[in-house]
């Protein structure tokens, strides 16, 4: 029964109420869940590569550095595995929360459960599961050696950071988006692989005697590598691009063409050249002026 003199709300008032309360609720402050994933893979891949790269730098006598080197993808991949636990639980915790922890809860959770992974990995997988014998001692040892990694882990997971977008961006305003992000995705990858791998052997190279020529040529490629990342994630215009990508380039051509003599290795680089071109030609950037004038001339000729 209606009072009167009361007045009644008309029915869209309710839905723009629900639509304001939906709009500022906590839960939409959340973190996407692919984006901690993809963080925390990011962070796992460059720090599980800092291992190999002290190990071979603390001991420079070992014979056996090498192996490292071959070992990088599966290094990599256990990082990477790592990271994306990292993000899950990270997400669980912002999920209970109901809104994006800050950096202080992020850093502590990312401590937390780095310590909690290591040792459940060594429970599982070691012979002599360090839970059994550990002293309190070497526990605080342990969490004092992996915090800052736990640390790095907090802080990129769950921030505006976002390694998909980076890896996959491609031109502004977007154009051929499928094109743009596979060659984009496989040339970074490529080059980031490429840099961390040439950097091991740098090192493995300065380690040995009498190879002062491989020291020279792969101390070029980690300088090329370097110069490539920083221009592939720098956003700069096309011509500019151009101009940059040829100059760090010709080094490569002129590699291929007098230096090098098996064919595996001429390959690989007329494929890296060619994955270059493709990045390139994608993002090829036309006056709209010069664009008019050529189809004028192309309009004009089959005309005539």
């Amino acid at each position: 029964m209606i009072q009167s003199g009361t007045t009644v709300r008309p029915p869209y008032i309710y839905g723009e109420i629900l639509s304001r309360s939906l709009i500022q609720s906590p839960l939409r402050e959340l973190p996407g869940f692919g984006r901690l994933l993809s963080q925390g893979m990011v962070v796992g891949a460059f720090v599980s590569f800092l291992f190999p790269l002290s190990a071979m730098l603390l001991d420079r006598e070992n014979g056996y550095n090498f192996l490292l080197i071959s070992w990088l993808p599966v290094i990599i991949a256990t990082g990477m595995g790592f990271g994306v636990f990292e993000g899950v639980f990270l997400w669980a915790f912002s999920y209970i929360a109901g809104h994006r922890l800050n950096k202080l809860a992020r850093a502590a959770a990312g401590i937390v459960v780095l310590t909690l992974m290591i040792v459940t990995f060594d429970y599982f997988y070691s012979d002599r599961p360090i839970i059994h014998y550990a002293s309190l001692r070497y526990w605080l040892s342990l969490i004092a050696f992996f915090s800052p990694v736990g640390v790095v882990f907090g802080l990129v997971s769950g921030s505006s950071f976002n390694p998909v977008s980076e890896l996959l961006r491609g031109t502004t305003p977007p154009r051929w988006l499928a094109l743009n992000g596979v060659t984009g995705f496989v040339l970074r990858v490529l080059v980031i692989y490429a840099t961390l791998d040439s950097t091991l052997m740098l090192i493995w190279t300065t380690q040995l005697e009498g190879r002062q020529h491989e020291t020279i040529f792969i101390t070029i490629a980690v300088c090329h590598c370097i110069a490539a990342s920083v221009i592939l994630f720098t956003r700069m215009p096309f011509w500019l691009l151009l101009l940059l990508a040829l100059l760090i380039n010709f080094p490569v051509v002129v590699l291929v063409t007098d230096v090098l003599t098996h064919w595996i290795a001429q390959d690989a680089v007329i494929a890296y050249l060619t994955l270059w071109a493709a990045f390139l030609l994608c993002r090829v950037s036309v006056p709209p002026a010069v664009l008019s004038f050529v189809k004028q001339e192309i309009r004009y000729y089959l005309i005539d």
